[in-house]
This record gives C-alpha cells, structure tokens and sequence, in this order.
C-alpha cells in the first residue's frame, strides 16, 4: 500500500511538473471544449482567451470547439478547459482510461451539477477545478438583508440534487438573522410543496436545480409568488426579466475571465486552484416588479453594498 501511494504521489508531481514547465518550454496546447457552440459558452471561451493572452510569455495552440467535435484524446493536449456540465462530463469520460490525464477547468456549472459528476481522484489529485456558475449562499443571502431587511422567513424550494446544499444556506441564514423553510419537492408535488410553502414565507429563493426550475416550472412558479405578492429572488438576468423582484450572477464574460487567470497561474508552474464561487458578480433588479412590491431597489447600488461586505 505504501509503495502503491508513493508511485501515485510521484505520478502526479511528474503530470504537474510537465504540464508547469511546458509554459516557458514553448507551445502549449489548450483545448476548450463546449456543451453548445455560442451563446453563453462562447462568450465565456472568448473572455478565457482573451484574459490568457493579454501577457502573453508562450504561444497557445488553442482548439476551441463542441465537446463532441474532441472524439479522440490524440495527440494528447497538456491542457483542458470544459465550459458547462455536459462538456465537463464529456472531457472527464474522454479521459477516464489516462494513467494521466491532464488538468481540466470546468467553467459555467452549477457546483450542484459539478458535485455530482466530479472525478473524486481528480479532485484529490489537483487536476480538476472550476469556476462555478452560482453564488455562495453567504452572498446570496447578504442581498437578500440588504434588499428585504424585513425578510424573517425565506422559503427555498430543492431537488435530489440540491437538497445537500441547505445545511450550508440554512447556516448563511441564521447568521443573518433569517429562518429558511426549506421543502423537498418531487416533479409530481412540485406546486403542492410551493403553495402549502408560500404562506409561511416572506419571499423565496431560487436555486439552480433543474429539477425544480426549469423552462417547463418557471412561469407558473413566478405566477405563483407574484399573485402572493412575494418576491422571488432568482439566479440569473432572465429569471429577473420574466418575474423575479431580483437576483445575484456572475456573467459568462466575468466567469471566463476568471478561468483565464486560474489556468494562467497553473500555467505559470503553481498548482491549479480549488473549485470556487465566482468573484465577481452583477446584480440585476426588475423595476416593475419592485414598483408593483413596493420596493425601491437599485442594482448597481445593491452589487456595491454587497462588494463592501466581502472586502477584508
């Protein structure tokens, strides 16, 4: 047993030593592979590229395409980066037989999704990491003191997936002041779990569990929450454009971004980062819906307000 951990732990410094040195050694390869072509993922590839080659020491061979277009794993690339959970899923099977296979960034998933398909080896190893798509609960719940300082009860509406996640927002919650009323809904008693919900609650958040929220349940849980007249707080710009009071994200431009400086400073030789929340963000508040709430809320000014908080 000894031996067989000595050979691993020697395996991966030799992965991580080549992949390092390879950066002031020449050309290096970088594939970016994507779960749809444009779109989100296209912006988040560009910012990507664009944040890695605006100091540029070496020259990148870059192959950015859909996950499906990287059919073989030769020749080798010392570098992969996924952008969303299907491309993440995909680069990790791709390589599932390496002895090592090289570091991968994911980009643009939930850390619900990442979770749940992550390689624990890979993890354990330093050779897989992400930017996160949503919002640590702590930021989540510091806009929610700051735009509804009356809030006492916060309903939260979770999945199989999500459901392992509300010891971590239960906690941002008490801290702040605010008790969450956190209900498992399956697809078949989705609405009955929100309306027995609703009169408990003084809003709802929601979170990125497909399972819950999703092009076929939005619509009639907004309708819902609007007709209580309870805010809901969603997740990204187009759930405050169809009927949510306000929401928290970080853009594709800024996610990118921030994978570009996480694989420039493992690039450079130092180890890849953890997986982590994106840290920038926008907040971004739907006026009509504040002024039919009685609310009067400005986004930028929230997006500030919540910068200063999480200043050291």
């Amino acid at each position: 047993m000894r031996r067989l951990i000595a050979n691993f732990v020697a395996t991966v410094w030799l992965c991580l030593m080549t992949y390092g040195s390879s950066w002031a050694g020449g050309t290096v390869s970088v594939w970016v592979a994507l779960s749809e072509t444009g779109g989100a993922y296209g912006e988040a590839a560009n910012a990507l590229r664009s944040e890695l080659e605006r100091a540029p020491t070496s020259r990148i061979d870059w192959q950015v395409a859909h996950w499906s277009r990287f059919a073989s794993s030769k020749p080798e690339p010392q570098w992969v980066v996924a952008i969303g959970a299907t491309a993440q899923r995909a680069m990790q099977e791709l390589f599932a037989d390496d002895a090592t296979p090289p570091p991968l960034l994911s980009l643009l998933v939930p850390r619900f999704a990442f979770e749940r398909i992550a390689d624990p080896g890979r993890l354990r190893a330093g050779t897989l990491s992400a930017v996160f798509l949503d919002q640590p609960p702590a930021r989540q719940l510091d806009l929610i003191r700051l735009a509804l300082p009356g809030a006492r009860n916060l309903g939260m509406l979770v999945g199989a997936e999500s459901k392992a996640h509300v010891v971590a927002f239960d906690k941002a919650a008490k801290e702040r002041g605010i008790s969450l009323v956190a209900g498992q809904a399956e697809a078949d008693s989705l609405f009955a779990t929100l309306q027995s919900m609703l009169p408990e609650v003084d809003a709802l958040l929601a979170v990125p569990d497909p399972a819950i929220f999703n092009s076929q349940t939005a619509s009639n849980i907004l309708m819902a929450t609007y007709r209580s007249q309870l805010p809901l707080i969603g997740f990204s710009p187009a759930y405050v454009k169809a009927g949510a009071l306000l929401a928290v994200y970080s853009t594709p431009l800024q996610i990118g971004t921030r994978g570009g400086e996480m694989l420039r400073q493992a690039l450079a030789g130092r180890n890849l980062p953890p997986p982590q929340w994106p840290g920038d963000f926008v907040v971004s508040v739907n006026q009509d819906v504040a002024r039919s709430l009685g609310f009067v809320l400005h986004g930028s000014q929230l997006g500030e307000q919540l910068r200063q908080k999480e200043r050291p």
